[in-house]
């Protein structure tokens, strides 16, 4: 790397702190990445995104006090001009779809190489998009053949998977509205069109969908 160039400064997320380190150790093998902050929730991102203004934000899906799919939704209305790299265990495509339309730009699972994973954080950096094969597929189908939507995510709404994905993870109605900024009436509101649109009765049927469809995390 010339002097002039500048390094791609990352924020690393993950709560398993051996992979995190990993991961880290890796990345630091490169001279052109620059690792300035290291986070084990989605709480923590959010701050380290606002403290040290990062290019890339590689991130996992599971994450504590925050769902991944809520942090980038968070991170980009703090940094909207960074790039979000989710690297994760989870190849279900509802979680790729899901992802994608909250504005992640890259989606790598973590038996990938580590060339992948530079390859990947270069491309995103450069403006460009790393999403799987069988993503990129169906997002064409979508186009293709519109009434023929098989994502189970589908009909919801940006802010409505957000709420989904932290019902299915356990938190409260008022734990989701202290999360995402909102009443505690709004999130009752979203909960409950959530239901409907799902074809389910209450969470408990909804978390056996979520769990069918391979997306309970």
């Amino acid at each position: 790397m010339s002097f002039t160039e500048q390094k791609i400064r990352l924020v690393v997320a993950d709560d398993h702190t051996l992979v995190r380190q990993g991961i880290v150790q890796m990345l630091r093998q490169h001279e052109e990445f620059d690792v300035v902050c290291e986070c084990e929730d989605g709480v923590a991102l959010m701050q380290a995104v606002v403290r040290h203004n990062p290019d890339v934000v590689l991130m996992d899906i599971s994450m504590p006090k925050m769902n991944g799919l809520v942090a980038i939704d968070r991170v980009l209305q703090q940094r909207s001009e960074t790039k979000v790299l989710v690297l994760t265990m989870h190849d279900e495509i509802e979680y790729m779809h899901a992802l994608h339309r909250a504005g992640a730009k890259g989606y790598l699972l973590k038996e990938s190489s580590t060339d992948q994973l530079a390859q990947a954080i270069r491309a995103i950096n450069r403006g460009k998009t790393f999403f799987p094969d069988v993503l990129l597929q169906s997002l064409q189908k979508e186009v293709d053949q519109p009434g023929d939507n098989t994502n189970v995510l589908a009909p919801l709404t940006r802010r409505e998977r957000e709420v989904f994905f932290l019902v299915i993870a356990g938190h409260t109605t008022k734990d989701i509205a202290q999360l995402l900024d909102m009443s505690h009436k709004t999130a009752e509101n979203h909960r409950g069109r959530i239901l409907k649109k799902m074809q389910v009765e209450n969470t408990a049927e909804l978390i056996r969908l979520a769990a069918r469809k391979g997306i309970l995390e």
